[in-house]
């Protein structure tokens, strides 16, 4: 059996410019991911999780521990004097100029859940971001992805773990007796793949 997680909606939270929502979306992924575990055994599953790029998405403000992240930062700008969250996107549709200047957002409801966060750049669409993302695994040949790899080597490893494709050399013995048993013919095996922020 093949279980796949995506995390479509959190994607979609953050070309919105809704943090709230991104961040409450990772929180169930997170969860599904806890709960895959328990339906699975590290001796015969490998599970993956990873995503195919970030998002211009920081937190920022010298916010105090124990301050909610969806307040605002506890200092102002030092430029026009006004309040802004702790949360910023470089980009998207939470940009706001209000009588030509920015918007002064100590009177907005920054807690709600549809909530715009606060952005730099005029967009009616966050975009991706640019740096690495890492990659995780637990389970058999886990050892192959750890940290950052190039997007097109993560399947590659897959494939080998599973014993298909090209590679299955290491599946058998020198005498033609199987070595390590392909995951796909296991019936616990359950192949999580999680592109994160897909």
């Amino acid at each position: 059996m093949e279980i796949y997680l995506t995390g479509g909606r959190i994607d979609h939270g953050h070309h919105e410019g809704k943090a709230k929502q991104a961040l409450h979306e990772a929180v169930e992924m997170d969860r599904a991911i806890g709960r895959a575990g328990l339906l699975t055994s590290t001796h015969d599953t490998l599970s993956v999780v990873t995503a195919d790029h970030s998002h211009v998405f920081s937190f920022g403000g010298y916010t105090h521990r124990g301050n909610t992240i969806f307040g605002l930062s506890p200092m102002l700008s030092d430029v026009d004097q006004k309040p802004f969250t702790a949360i910023l996107y470089g980009n998207g549709p939470g940009y706001k100029i209000v009588n030509g200047g920015r918007e002064n957002i100590s009177t907005t409801k920054y807690e709600d859940n549809n909530y715009q966060a606060q952005a730099a750049v005029p967009l009616s669409l966050e975009t991706h971001g640019g740096e690495d993302v890492a990659v995780f695994a637990k389970g058999p040949l886990a050892h192959l992805l750890h940290g950052v790899h190039e997007q097109n080597y993560i399947p590659h490893v897959m494939a080998y773990a599973a014993c298909i494709g090209q590679n299955k050399e290491h599946c058998y013995l020198n005498d033609g007796a199987v070595g390590l048993q392909p995951l796909f013919s296991s019936i616990a095996t359950i192949l999580m793949v999680t592109w994160l922020l897909c």
